[in-house]
């Protein structure tokens, strides 16, 4: 009898005492409620590519070493702007682009268009994406041809690499200045503003973080040398050259990047495959 007494007084106390610690949380505004379950890893499923983190892999400012031979390095000098969480949305929608020799593919926002444009070189592809202003925002074209040009030394001027994406694209660029295949936004600077632009490279433009002549190309044997930005090249000219964007500073260049016009062309040109 003795030891019911004893446990009972004890089982007693044990209660008491985790009342008092509970009342005493509750007047310092702690409460104490039952454990919920996590939600299930996984989620749901939806048709069409759904909405992703702009460019998939890869990080905006990418280091590396220019012109590394087969190289693994960025494209050129690099910046290293922050991730904003000012960046505007992407689109909610993309459907997938195939050309009729089912050569490449990529996605674009659903109420994009393509137009394929016919040309004198039945092997090649030339096709124009055009956003819902109907401005053309970049071209893809294959098995480019006639594309040559030098520069001076004196001709150079500084430009920097702002963001470089690694692509699982086709290259078989064996230059001094080859690096692999990624997409690119590339600034030159002028006599008063910055000229930006963006596309796919496997070669770095210049030396030293100075260029004169800049392709946005990419050369393979399944494809020749191809293109998919928004011009296929740009030079050193003091006024910019055709087809680019101009900014009053570099920290404006980076802005752009927020926009939900780039972040879209970001997604599409990174999302480029070749079928071949």
């Amino acid at each position: 009898m003795e030891t019911d007494r004893t446990m009972t007084r004890t089982a007693a106390l044990s209660a008491l005492t985790v009342l008092v610690a509970a009342l005493s949380l509750a007047a310092c505004g702690v409460s104490i409620s039952p454990a919920t379950p996590s939600p299930q890893a996984g989620g749901t499923t939806q048709a069409g590519p759904a909405p992703s983190s702009p460019g998939g892999a890869g990080t905006a400012g990418a280091t590396g070493t220019a012109g590394a031979p087969g190289g693994t390095g960025a494209a050129g000098p690099t910046s290293n702007p922050s991730a904003s969480p000012s960046a505007e949305p992407t689109a909610a929608q993309w459907k997938t682009y195939t050309d009729p020799g089912r050569n490449v593919s990529f996605e674009l926002p659903a109420d994009w268009i393509t137009q394929l444009v016919t040309g004198k070189d039945a092997k090649g592809v030339r096709v124009e994406v055009r956003d819902t202003s109907g401005d053309v925002v970049a071209t893809l074209q294959t098995q480019i041809t006639g594309l040559g040009g030098a520069c001076t030394p004196n001709s150079m001027r500084p430009y920097t690499v702002i963001s470089s994406i690694p692509m699982q694209i086709p290259s078989n660029n064996q230059g001094a200045a080859a690096v692999d295949p990624r997409f690119v936004y590339r600034v030159i600077q002028g006599a008063t503003h910055f000229y930006a632009s963006y596309g796919i490279t496997d070669q770095s433009a210049g030396k030293d973080g100075r260029a004169c002549m800049v392709y946005n190309t990419v050369q393979s044997k399944q494809l020749g040398i191809y293109m998919f930005g928004d011009v296929l090249q740009f030079t050193s000219a003091p006024d910019g050259s055709a087809g680019l964007r101009a900014f009053a500073t570099l920290a404006n260049a980076q802005a752009y990047m927020n926009t939900s016009e780039y972040l879209n062309v970001q997604r599409m040109v990174t999302s480029l495959k070749s079928l071949g």
